[in-house]
Parts: structure tokens; sequence; C-alpha cells
């Protein structure tokens, strides 16, 4: 996907920024959090540039940050048609409950992977870590599914089976940790090994998401899983 329409007024020049701010913002799940965006020329991206794989140096904002938590919006369109759009705000306020999950967690999955294996992002190497939310069905429905695309983590709404995907911190951990899995053991996606690919992002789903030893429980409809849960450790 390709960040198709720049906001009026922001303008790729190194250094003709602000920097990183904070803002209160309310999640899928109806929880206040604080959430790290970038003031640039008076307008704010839904960036966080607050961690310590951050290149200050060598990211030209908006279009190339280097080592940022950056949450994109596809405005209900499919991967296939391969377009995501910045998040702007004028006032630093946020009502895309999904957007505002989706960045909290993912800060939550690195912060997971940095403090416990000292690894930087995804990539081990500080490289940008993007989400995308808003991702409709091939009908233009709502998706219910998130999946990692071997650059991107893509968050559906739900339609008939879950809820905003974005929502639940074990989704967002599990798709994050296909991407480390690919950039080290790189186990191929098909028979014993996706079997194993699988596992492992589900063992630190739950791994980064104390609250439980289930997966999905946050964002499941319960018609059509009645356990009340996506999967059970």
């Amino acid at each position: 996907p390709h960040t198709a329409d720049r906001p009026t007024g922001i303008n790729t020049v190194s250094g003709m920024f602000d920097g990183p701010a904070t803002a209160n913002a309310i999640d899928v799940l109806g929880v206040p959090r604080t959430i790290n965006t970038y003031e640039i020329q008076g307008q704010y991206l839904l960036m966080d540039a607050s961690r310590p794989m951050y290149d200050a140096a060598r990211s030209e904002i908006p279009d190339n940050p280097v080592g940022a938590i950056l949450t994109l919006d596809a405005r209900n369109t499919t991967p296939q048609d391969g377009e995501a759009y910045y998040m702007v705000s004028n006032d630093n306020t946020w009502s895309d409950r999904s957007a505002v999950s989706a960045h909290y967690n993912a800060g939550i999955a690195y912060e997971y992977y940095r403090s416990t294996f000292n690894r930087s992002s995804i990539n081990g190497q500080g490289g940008t870590i993007f989400s995308i939310v808003n991702i409709a069905d091939e009908d233009g429905g709502g998706l219910d599914n998130a999946f990692w695309n071997g650059q991107f983590m893509f968050y559906g709404n739900g339609r008939r089976d879950f809820g905003p995907l974005a929502g639940a911190l074990d989704v967002g951990a599990h798709e994050m940790t296909h991407g480390v899995i690919q950039n080290t053991a790189n186990l191929e996606y098909q028979g014993e090994s996706g079997a194993l690919n699988e596992s492992f992002a589900d063992v630190f789903g739950v791994l980064i998401d104390r609250d439980d030893w289930t997966l999905g429980e946050d964002v499941v409809i319960s018609n059509t899983f009645p356990t009340g849960a996506l999967r059970d450790m």
C-alpha cells in the first residue's frame, strides 16, 4: 500500500517539523489510552517517534520515517486496492477507535520484544512498524480477519464473527510475531512449518497479552464462538 494523498499543508521537507507529541483517546474496548503522535507544521500524524529505534537524522517526514510506529487508514478498501492514507488530526484528537487500538497495541508488542529480547522492531534492525486499519473484504463489506502480509499488519473491522480486530492486543501481538518469525526462522507457511508458525504466533500473543490464556476474547462474536475466544492456550 502507498500513502496516496498527502494531507494539505504537510510537506516532505527534512527538518520542517515539530516532533513527537502525545494524545488521549478511546480504543475499541472503550478504554482511555495515551498514544504517541507526531506534530508536523501544525497538524498531527498517528505516528510514534518516541521509541529508542527512531532515527530522526535519517527520517523524512511523513513519507520515510525510520524506526517509527505508523498507523495508516485503508478507508474501507481491500489490500488488493493497494492504498493507505495518513491519519491526520488538526487538534491531536482521534476518534477512529480501530486506529487508536492498533497504534497503542503495536507499541505494547514492540516494547515486549525490546525489553524481553533486546530486539529492535520486527526486523531486528529498527525498521518502521506499519499497521493498516479499516481493511474491507473483497465485496466491500467488513473483513473478519487480521493478517501480516510480509510488510504490514492489516486489521478488518469484522462482520459476522468478529468486532474490530485491532481491538485485541493478543491479535496484534500474534500478527507482529508473524513478522518476527519471517525475519528470523522464516518458516515456510505450509504444512508442519506453517503450523509451527501459527503456534509460535499464538504463544507470543498470550505472552504479550497477559490477562488470560485465550486469544481473541476481546473481539469475537459469541454466536460464532460460544467459548468466548478464538483459541484457548
